[in-house]
C-alpha cells in the first residue's frame, strides 16, 4: 500500500513538472501568431452603386486594413495603382471573344484619388481612400451607357508587408444611382405589330447617368441577350415636378412614345417605425424597331413596374403618407 502511494505521488509530481514546462513555453510564445500584412478590406470583385451628387460626381471608397492577432504598433503607409491586367484577364475568362460584353476601364481623366498614399496609424486597423469620379467627363471621353470597372491594387506597403496578391486587389464594378434608379418589378408585354407574337418581361433596370437622368433598354433587351445593346438605349429624363420624358438618340430605333408616367407614394412601415416604405411606379407605352433579325421588326411595348425601398422618416418630413 505504501509503495502504491509512493508511485502515485511520484506520478503526480512528474505531471506537475511537465505542466510547469508547458505553461512556461506558453508564456514564451510570441505575441503575434501570424505575420502582419496590409490588404484591401473589400477585395476581389465588388459591386458598387455610387450616389450621383448634384454636380454630377460620385465617390468610390476603398478601405485598407492590417491583419494579425496583436495590436498594430506602427504607422503603415500604402500606395495604390490601377491594375489593368486584372480587368483584361477577367473579361477574357468571363466572355472570351464576346468583346462587346467586356467591362470598360474608367479613363484616367475621369477620376482623381484623394491622396497619393494612405496611412493606417499606430493603434488603428484601417485607413480609407476616396476616388472622385466625374460623370460629365465620362460622357465626354466615352459613354455612360457602358459598363465600367476600376481594377486597383496596393503597389507598396511601408511598416508591414503587403498580403497575398488576391487580398491586395479589388475589381470595382462601378454603377451609379440617383433618386429613382434601380431594378423595378412588374409586367411588360412586347408585341410584334401586325402579328400575334408577344413576349413578356417581369422587370426593368433604370441605370443612373445623372442626378435626374437614367437610361434603360427597350422591350426585353439587356446587355446579356443583345450583342448591339447600345443601339437599344432609351434615356428617362425627370423634371423638377417628377414628370418624365423618354428619349432615344438612335434614329434607327424609330422610337415613338405613346405615354410615360412616374409616380411615387409612401406608406407606414409597421415593422420599423423609423421608416416609411417608398413605392415608385413607372408606366410606359412606346414603339420601336428591332434590328437584330434579318429584317427590321416593328414592335410595341406596354408595361408597369414598381420598386420599393425603406426611407428614414426624418429625411422625408413633408411627404403625404397613405394609411
Amino acid at each position: 500500500m505504501t509503495q502504491f502511494r509512493y508511485k502515485k505521488y511520484r506520478l503526480i509530481g512528474v505531471v506537475l513538472v511537465l505542466l510547469s514546462f508547458g505553461l512556461g513555453a506558453c508564456d514564451r510564445l510570441e505575441d503575434e501568431l501570424f505575420e502582419k500584412n496590409s490588404y484591401i478590406v473589400r477585395n476581389g470583385w465588388q459591386d458598387y452603386e455610387l450616389t450621383v451628387t448634384e454636380d454630377n460626381m460620385a465617390v468610390l471608397p476603398i478601405y485598407f486594413g492590417v491583419n494579425g492577432t496583436s495590436a498594430n504598433d506602427k504607422d503603415i503607409t500604402v500606395t495604390m495603382e490601377v491594375d489593368r491586367d486584372t480587368l483584361d484577364r477577367y473579361n477574357w475568362e468571363k466572355y472570351k471573344n464576346q468583346t462587346s460584353l467586356y467591362y470598360k476601364i474608367l479613363s484616367p481623366e475621369t477620376y482623381v484619388f484623394d491622396n497619393s498614399s494612405w496611412t493606417i496609424p499606430r493603434g488603428e486597423l484601417n485607413a480609407s481612400a476616396y476616388i472622385t469620379i466625374d460623370l460629365t467627363k465620362i460622357s465626354q471621353v466615352g459613354s455612360l451607357y457602358d459598363d465600367y470597372g476600376l481594377p486597383l491594387r496596393i503597389s507598396s506597403s511601408i511598416g508591414e508587408p503587403m498580403g497575398k496578391s488576391k487580398y491586395t486587389k479589388v475589381l470595382a464594378h462601378i454603377g451609379f444611382k440617383n433618386n429613382y434608379s434601380g431594378i423595378y418589378s412588374g409586367k411588360g408585354v412586347v408585341t410584334q405589330q401586325g402579328t400575334s407574337y408577344t413576349t413578356e418581361t417581369t422587370s426593368t433596370h433604370l441605370y443612373a447617368i445623372n442626378n435626374d437622368v437614367c437610361y434603360m433598354f427597350v422591350g426585353e433587351k439587356t446587355r446579356s441577350n443583345t450583342a448591339d445593346y447600345l443601339d437599344y438605349v432609351v434615356e428617362i429624363h425627370r423634371d423638377m415636378f417628377g414628370n418624365i420624358t423618354l428619349v432615344s438618340k438612335n434614329p434607327d430605333l424609330q422610337f415613338n412614345v405613346y405615354s410615360a408616367k412616374l409616380t411615387r407614394k409612401y406608406t407606414h412601415n409597421y415593422t420599423d417605425q423609423r421608416y416609411y416604405t417608398e413605392v415608385t411606379t413607372i408606366e410606359m407605352s412606346y414603339a420601336y424597331v428591332d434590328n437584330t433579325q434579318s429584317e427590321p421588326l416593328k414592335m410595341t411595348f406596354d408595361g408597369t413596374f414598381s420598386m420599393s425601398r425603406d426611407v428614414l422618416r426624418v429625411e422625408y418630413p413633408d411627404v403625404d403618407v397613405e394609411e
